[in-house]
């Protein structure tokens, strides 16, 4: 019960060793410049995300996974907004399903959208529920009079920010201002190499641990892995961080077998953790239940 505890204190923070094994699987995948997780934070600002948790998902790969591995991958499957959880449907009606989107970045009150809409049908629904077309910047959007929040719609993207004034430089950032082209988050990214799902913390440039991040991959639907990283300040901090994950490890054996622990020195050091599968759970146990490690790396 205390690990359930922890893991619905950290999700709603989401939401508002020397190597124990040497083959840990996924160890060797990480990613450049033109990693796709890289490429959806360009649609979000880092001006407006202070104190946000952001998360990316592939939705078209986890409904190849859920197709073989079912139910197993329900707890990652989700993005991090109340706009398509919600008990009631969206101002989209029944135009928008969580099944025609294929990449998504959010982090709860602003996102971006990427996959097969019918925006004919969108917009007819938006224009039923109240919404009337506003300009921001040359950039058409939707929204009520009485509403924080704004929809961008085409066949392919969908954008949406809850911020009165300016709403769609949230999700339009100017050139150099993205999450994208911050530091940390491109040291993240590379860490966590090719995964469908990544959540991020809010950055904090004054800690030790700047960014910490927690990924998904799966080879199969039978073989989930999860990757931790943290950009950290500096090498010292790199080491000791490296060392409380190692602690970890081995005092919760056998919970993290098979686990493998490195660390990545440069201007932005980065710690990084690949935990390999466990059946007998789902995808998202370092999410959810098994959260010593993503607590040990932000101390």
């Amino acid at each position: 019960m205390r690990h359930r505890r922890l893991g619905v204190a950290l999700i709603a923070l989401l939401i508002s060793t020397t190597a124990v094994s040497c083959s840990a699987p996924g160890d060797s995948d990480q990613g450049g410049d033109d990693s796709e997780v890289l490429r959806g934070l360009t649609a979000l600002s880092s001006r407006h995300s202070r104190g946000k948790a952001v998360t990316y998902l592939d939705m078209a790969r986890v409904r190849q996974l859920e197709k073989a591995g079912g139910e197993r991958y329900s707890s990652v499957a989700t993005p991090a907004t109340s706009l398509l959880t919600g008990f009631e449907l969206g101002p989209w009606q029944e135009h928008l399903k969580p099944s025609q989107i294929d990449t998504a970045v959010d982090w709860g009150t602003a996102g971006h959208w990427e996959g097969r809409f019918d925006s004919a049908a969108i917009t007819r629904a938006l224009k039923s529920n109240g919404y009337v077309q506003k300009e921001e910047d040359g950039r058409r959007y939707w929204r009520t009079e009485d509403s924080t929040l704004a929809l961008q719609v085409s066949d392919h993207e969908i954008s949406y920010a809850a911020q009165r004034t300016d709403p769609m430089s949230v999700v339009h950032p100017e050139q150099g201002a993205a999450l994208a082209d911050k530091e940390e988050y491109r040291r993240a990214a590379e860490c966590l190499g090719d995964v469908y799902r990544a959540d991020f913390l809010p950055l904090k440039s004054a800690k030790p641990t700047r960014l910490s991040a927690l990924g998904q991959r799966a080879a199969s639907a039978e073989k989930n892995t999860e990757i931790l990283c943290a950009v950290v300040k500096d090498e010292a901090t790199a080491e000791r961080v490296a060392t409380r994950l190692r602690s970890v490890v081995r005092e919760k054996a056998p919970q993290y077998d098979g686990t493998k622990i490195t660390v990545e020195n440069g201007e932005r050091p980065y710690v990084r953790a690949v935990v390999p599968d466990k059946a007998s759970q789902r995808p998202g146990r370092l999410l959810f239940d098994d959260v010593e490690l993503w607590l040990a790396v932000n101390d």
